[in-house]
């Protein structure tokens, strides 16, 4: 299985994902990748609901997942 270059695929295809999608597409092309999880002030992020909502694909690509409900009190 060879290794795809970072920048021969548009990564931000998976925004909309579960996590867990994402992470077995990921897995399957053999892509290094890291996850940052991120929730609104206040609040924590729901594991179970996590949904990528943003792709960096600096030097690493980074999977940006947070929670679908981003509402404030």
């Amino acid at each position: 299985m060879s290794i795809k270059p970072l920048d021969s695929v548009d990564w931000t295809l998976l925004v909309g994902y579960s996590r867990e999608e994402a992470e077995e597409i990921l897995q399957e092309e053999a892509v290094s990748y890291e996850i940052v999880v991120t929730a609104p002030p206040r609040k924590t992020a729901d594991p179970e609901e996590l949904r990528v909502i943003a792709v960096q694909t600096n030097d690493k690509l980074r999977l940006i997942v947070g929670t679908p409900d981003w509402s404030v009190n």
